[in-house]
Parts: structure tokens; C-alpha cells; sequence
């Protein structure tokens, strides 16, 4: 029965007493033990603290939006017959400037100059809270008195653990900043490699997301501080603060640009441009505030405000786009929704309407990698179905292109006709002419000609064998002589290259044998050498040269002429679609860019331009 009452006046003095029994933290109410004053007007000491009678009960830790500095006052004992180590430690990570002042029957024992404004090398151990280590001596009693000095946000409480405890929690604290960390890096990794490979700034963008919100909570944990990696304190306190809205301003261009709002949305476009530029005056604001003016962080509340009216309506945004069944949408939904869930309690817990408990701010990062997470799966689907939409796309170029050079050719073979047609008709006329007005002379005049119009139908059939050869697509790769694939193709341009005076100079081996597509070479060099004949004026000196080797297993194509070069800026845009540097209105501008995309799809090779002298030159490595 003794034991049970003393039991119980234990409880009953740790409920009610002012005075904190570290021998056991488990019962007692350090929230409802700490008393502190707010009073701006007055210059305190902690000499006038300690003696102070009227300090105000601490119901909660957290305060929210305040202006300081704050006093706090809390007593400590060792009711115990152990010697206790014990650390105290202030939960908001990030705070300016804390002077800790304990004392022992009224006398200064030691002082603390804590807070993330302070060099690291002052702490007595390095640590993401603000924290001081403590030992006291069995019926040990002390007084512990801060000032806290921040920039808007305060927690004016302490917590305490065990020395070793602490410790503990720290390190898993650091543990998880180190995962969240790499998760970060490999995000921004995939998303710089995916840029590289569509050219898609939406990977980039996602990028700029997860850098800006792992520097924020990096800040706002105190990770950043305790890596002591020689930054600027005022530069880490910054980043802390401004983190956010680049953050929201990387979220609003994602939308932006992953949803085509400019084209598709254009009243959304709006809004998103409306809340990039409130992001902005606010960083702007708050630099101002940090550097100059402090008065002005009590405008910094609406940074909160204002990420969460973002938030919401990229949720709702979100919301719009599924029901318009905008592919991704569905992801992209479930990420932004978590994210408005999360903030919209972090932020009444930041103004105090619902209890900041360290769920909250530990949920936050959680729901960051949810949301990036979601981002990137949606860009990853929509960019799928572009690439589908692309390969189709790309296919019906290829078939309009081989279509484009079969008409070129038909052209070509329909002109090279002309003569040997001519020819043919001249003789068939004069022998009927003398067959109805002088048949004598009609087998000798027959003989005379029949030569001639054998070598203009061979002249024609040999038109047709070189198109049919060109016309034939074979699906494997095989071996065929290089130099008789170019001839053909020459011999089908043949009119072309004699009317504009054009020499055809090779340098390639005349048994050199190529194991490849024939009909995509043959594609290749009919566009190369077509392209040229149209550039060409009519002059004695045009020259085209092809010279081929075969180095290293890679097959090298150098084409040059001498056309006057590619007047295009830049000149690689040459390869692109649409893109044609000939006057006439009839080119359609795929030549070359189906050139490239066979080489680089279909040969596994690359292809390049540059101007030299007169003319082009063009190098395909295969």
C-alpha cells in the first residue's frame, strides 16, 4: 500500500510541479513545464528571466507565426540515484539563433550559442536539431533559460531524451536524408539520360522538381547544416525558405508544358503563367526580408498560401485533364492529389489550426516522392505513345519517300525515252513513206535503219532494267557491287547529268562488295545525286565525286560537289522534315531527312554535312 501511494504522489508531483524529473521522462509533461514571455517592448537578460514570477505556461511547442526574440524558462532534477545524460534538443530544425543559458543555484554554469546562424564549430556537438548534452548528478536541480531568435516560424519548445536515445534518432534521421537524397540523384539521372535521348524538357523540368524539394527538406530538417559542406549560413537559410516556391514554379511548368496548355488550354495557360509570377515576387520578397529588411517576413505567410491554392489547382487541373482522358492524366491526378492532401495539413499545422505533430512534417517529403514519382510515369506513358505515334509517322514518310524517288526515277526513265522514242518514230515514218511512194528502195532503206532502231529499243529496255532494278525492295541484306548499285542509279539520271555538265568522279574498289539493304543505298544515293543536279547551273566544271573505305568494320561514304553548298542556318537542319533548300515549290523537304532516318534506323550509321570550297560534303559512317 506504501508503495502504491508513493506511486501515485510521484504522478501527482510530476502532473503538477513546475519542475521536470529527467529520471523519468516517460510521465512527465515538458510542454506544460516550460514557461516563456513575448514582450517585444522590453530588453530582457536571462538574469531577469530566471527571476521572473510571471512567465506565461507553454501549452504548445509550435507557435506559428510570431516575432521575437522569446524567452523560455524550465527546470530540471535528477530524482534519481544515477548519474543522467541527458540531451535537450529544439524540434524545428533550422531555427536562427538559440542562447541557452543554464543554471545551478543561481549561478551561470555554462552557456550555449546554438542555431543554424551560428558556425557549426561552436556546437558542442554537431547535430540537424539545435541541441545541447547534459549530465546531471543524483538530486541534481538546474534551470534552463533560452532566447530564440527566427524568422517568422518558431517553436519555442524543448524535447528530451536520453543522450544515447538521441543520438539514435538522429542517425536514423540522417540515414533516411542520405535514401531521400540518392532517390533524388537517381531521379534527376533517368530524367537528364531521357532528356538527352526525346529532347523532352518535361525530364528536365522533373529534374528541377526533385532538386528543389530535396533542397528544401535537406534545409528544413537540418541536413544541409549538419554536413557542414562550407556553405554560406545565410546561403543554407535561404535555400530553406525559397526552396518551396521553385519548387511550385517547376510543378506549374511541368503543366504546363506536359499538358500543351499554350495550345490546348489556353485559360489554364493563364492561370499557371499568374501563379509563376506570385512565386517569383514572392522568392523576391523574401531575399529582400532576409537581407535587408526582416519586417517583411510577416508577408512570407502567403508562400504558404499560395503553395497550397497551387496545389489545389494542379489537383483540380489534374482532375480536368482525366476527364478530358489527356493521356498520363490518370497519374499525374493521384500524384497532385496526395500533394494537395499533404500540404493542405502541413499548412494548418503551420498556423496552428490542427497540432504540428512530426508527422506531418515527416509526411511531407513522402508524399514528394509519391508526386515525382507519379510525374514521371505519366511523361513516361505519354511519351510512349508519342514514340508510337512517331515510328508510324516515320513509316509513312519511308513509304512516301521510296514513292517520291520512284517518281523521280519513272521521271527520269520517261525523259531518257524521249530520244531513242524520237528516233524510233523517225524511222518507222520515213519507211512508210517510201513504202507508198517508192517501194523499191524500201528493203534498202529498212536495212539501213534497223540498226538504229535496235540500239534505241536496247537504249529503252536498258531504261527500264536499271528502274526495275531500283524499283525492287528486298527485306534482307545480301551482297551486291556498290559500284554497280551507284551506276545504276546514274544511268537512270543520265539526261539529267548530261544537260547540266556534270562529271561523276569514283574512288571506290571495282569488285568492292557491300553486305547491306541495296534498295535503301540505292534510295540514298539517288537523293544525294538528285539533290545535287538540281543545285547545279550549267557549267563545264560541276563535278560530283563518291568516294568509298572500308576501315575499322565501318563503311565511310564521302559525297561532295561543287553546287554552291547549303545555304541553310544551321546547316544541320538540313535533316529536318519540311526543311529544303531548293527554290522551286515543288520539293517536299523529306529527302534527306528520310536519308538521315534510314541511316540511323535501318544501316545503324550517322550521317553529316558541312560546307567545303564550292560545295557540300557529306560523310555516312555505316
Amino acid at each position: 500500500m506504501i508503495r502504491i501511494i508513493l506511486f501515485l504522489l510521484i504522478i501527482f508531483s510530476n502532473i503538477f510541479s513546475d519542475i521536470i524529473d529527467i529520471s523519468d521522462l516517460d510521465s512527465a509533461n515538458i510542454t506544460n513545464n516550460i514557461y516563456f514571455i513575448n514582450d517585444k517592448d522590453k530588453i530582457y537578460s536571462y538574469e531577469d528571466i530566471n527571476s521572473k514570477v510571471d512567465l506565461e505556461q507553454l501549452k504548445i511547442m509550435h507557435i506559428g507565426a510570431a516575432k521575437g526574440p522569446l524567452w523560455t524558462k524550465l527546470k530540471l532534477v535528477n530524482n534519481s540515484n544515477n548519474i543522467e545524460n541527458i540531451t535537450l534538443y529544439n524540434p524545428l530544425s533550422g531555427i536562427n539563433k538559440i542562447d541557452v543559458y543554464v543554471i545551478k543555484e543561481n549561478n551561470l554554469l555554462n552557456t550555449f550559442y546554438l542555431g543554424d546562424l551560428r558556425n557549426q564549430e561552436k556546437r558542442e556537438s554537431l547535430s540537424t536539431y539545435s541541441n545541447i548534452n547534459l549530465t546531471l548528478n543524483p538530486n541534481d536541480e538546474i534551470t534552463i533559460i533560452s532566447k530564440i531568435e527566427n524568422f517568422y516560424v518558431y517553436n519555442i519548445g524543448w524535447n528530451i531524451l536520453k543522450t544515447s536515445e538521441y543520438f539514435k534518432m538522429d542517425s536514423n534521421k540522417i540515414f533516411f536524408a542520405g535514401l531521400l537524397g540518392g532517390i533524388v540523384l537517381l531521379f534527376c539521372i533517368y530524367n537528364i539520360i531521357n532528356f538527352i535521348l526525346y529532347k523532352n524538357k518535361s525530364y528536365l523540368i522533373i529534374c528541377f522538381i526533385a532538386l528543389s524539394l530535396g533542397l528544401y527538406q535537406y534545409g528544413f530538417h537540418g541536413i544541409i547544416y549538419f554536413l557542414d559542406i562550407n556553405i554560406n549560413l545565410e546561403l543554407i537559410t535561404a535555400i530553406t525558405w525559397n526552396a518551396p516556391a521553385f519548387g511550385g514554379i517547376f510543378l506549374l511548368l511541368f503543366v504546363y508544358y506536359f499538358f500543351e496548355q499554350k495550345i490546348k488550354y489556353k485559360k489554364a495557360s493563364y492561370t499557371t503563367i499568374f501563379f509563376i509570377i506570385c512565386y517569383i515576387v514572392l522568392i523576391l520578397l523574401t531575399i529582400y526580408a532576409q537581407f535587408f529588411n526582416e519586417d517583411y517576413f510577416k508577408y512570407t505567410q502567403f508562400i504558404a498560401i499560395v503553395i497550397l491554392v497551387t496545389t489545389l489547382y494542379l489537383f483540380l487541373f489534374g482532375l480536368y485533364a482525366l476527364l478530358k482522358k489527356e493521356t498520363g492524366a490518370v497519374y499525374y491526378f493521384i500524384g497532385e492529389g496526395t500533394l494537395f492532401i499533404v500540404i493542405f495539413f502541413h499548412t494548418l499545422g503551420l498556423f496552428n489550426v490542427i497540432p504540428y505533430e512530426n508527422i506531418l512534417k515527416f509526411s511531407i517529403p513522402f508524399a514528394y516522392m509519391l508526386d515525382l514519382l507519379s510525374l514521371v510515369i505519366a511523361l513516361y506513358i505519354k511519351n510512349k505513345k508519342e514514340q508510337e505515334v512517331l515510328r508510324k509517322s516515320q513509316l509513312m514518310l519511308m513509304e512516301q519517300s521510296r514513292f517520291n524517288s520512284m517518281g523521280q526515277a519513272i521521271g527520269h526513265v520517261s525523259h531518257q525515252w524521249k530520244t531513242p522514242l524520237t528516233s524510233v518514230g523517225t524511222s518507222l515514218t520515213l519507211l512508210e513513206a517510201i513504202y507508198n511512194h517508192d517501194s523499191k528502195r524500201l528493203i534498202e532503206t529498212f536495212e539501213k535503219h534497223l540498226p538504229l532502231m535496235k540500239k534505241s529499243i536496247n537504249l529503252m529496255k536498258k531504261s527500264i532494267d536499271e528502274f526495275s532494278t531500283f524499283y525492287q525492295t528486298k527485306f534482307e541484306k545480301e551482297d551486291f557491287l556498290l559500284l554497280e548499285t551507284i551506276s545504276n542509279i546514274i544511268e537512270i539520271l543520265r539526261s539529267k547529268i548530261i544537260l547540266k555538265k556534270v562529271t561523276i568522279n569514283y574512288e571506290i574498289e571495282e569488285n568492292f562488295k557491300l553486305y547491306s539493304y541495296e534498295h535503301i543505298i540505292s534510295n540514298i544515293f539517288l537523293v544525294l545525286i538528285n539533290n545535287s543536279l538540281e543545285a547545279f547551273k550549267t557549267e563545264d566544271n560541276n563535278y560530283i565525286k563518291i568516294c568509298v573505305k572500308n576501315t575499322n568494320q565501318k563503311l565511310v561514304i564521302v559525297y561532295e560537289d561543287n553546287a554552291g553548298g547549303i545555304k541553310i542556318k544551321p546547316i544541320e537542319s538540313i535533316f529536318e522534315y519540311f526543311v529544303s533548300s531548293k527554290q522551286n515549290s515543288k520539293s517536299s523537304g523529306i529527302g534527306l531527312a528520310v536519308v538521315k532516318l534510314l541511316i540511323n534506323e535501318k544501316l545503324n550509321g550517322v550521317i553529316s554535312v558541312k560546307n567545303i570550297g564550292e560545295g557540300a560534303l557529306f560523310k555516312i559512317t555505316i
